[in-house]
């Protein structure tokens, strides 16, 4: 696992990696430019009460709570948005370190938009539903690993395999080496809550899965299907 990591991480100078971070960013700002004054436009509808004070308290709450999921989705946001761009990622370590195998079947835009759109949405719902536990010290950051992390593994893994297998066989793979998945699921959610390392830890981690993969399955030499495929 720490193997596929530091491969990854020596990649980050890779054209495509950069690529491929300019564009999450811009969608990521994007997208909360929009939760933000959707967000401001709701709390206007919200009546106003007769005592100052409680107004204040709903205004501050609001602000902290948007803070906080500001804090919390924003890394998750750009990583299913990464997920649109998986094949730069992946086809760039692949032909890097892996020259020889046989070269992996492209996923269809609109199914990559669907992936991440449907990642996006289970990964806001989940931790929703959490919400309240990420409101108490230590046990939010905690909650926030296990989940995500587990969240995170699977569909990282499933993005890069689903290029070279079925889903049947995806899920075979992910099933068998579900506890090294987990661990780097872990290590990838410690990483998005550094500030600045969080802007590239879904590309290092998109890399390092394709070398985890790779590792799993083994070598494909060009002119061989993979059975499975």
């Amino acid at each position: 696992m720490f193997s596929a990591i530091t491969k990854a991480i020596g990649q980050l100078d890779d054209k495509a990696f950069r690529s491929v971070l300019l564009k999450a960013l811009a969608l990521t700002a994007g997208i909360f430019i929009l939760v933000g004054f959707g967000a401001s436009e709701s709390l206007n509808l919200v009546p106003e009460f007769e005592y100052g004070w409680v107004n204040t308290v709903i205004s501050f709450l609001a602000g902290l709570g948007f803070l906080l999921g500001g804090f919390f989705l924003f890394p998750l946001v750009i990583s299913a948005l990464i997920g649109l761009f998986l094949d730069d990622i992946s086809d760039a370590v692949e032909k890097e370190h892996y020259p020889q195998d046989a070269p992996a079947h492209n996923v269809p835009l609109l199914s990559s938009i669907w992936d991440a759109v449907k990642f996006l949405a289970l990964v806001i719902v989940c931790n929703i539903i959490v919400l309240p536990l990420y409101f108490m010290p230590v046990i939010n950051l905690f909650v926030y690993y296990l989940l995500n992390g587990y969240l995170i593994a699977r569909e990282y893994f499933q993005m890069v395999a689903i290029r070279h297998h079925d889903m049947e066989e995806v899920t075979r793979l992910r099933k068998k080496n579900a506890t090294e998945l987990y661990m780097m699921g872990i290590v990838i959610a410690f990483s998005l809550t550094i500030p600045i390392v969080n802007l590239v830890a879904p590309i290092v981690a998109t890399a390092a899965m394709v070398h985890l993969y790779k590792k799993r399955v083994g070598s494909v030499p060009k002119g061989r299907e993979l059975a499975t495929r």
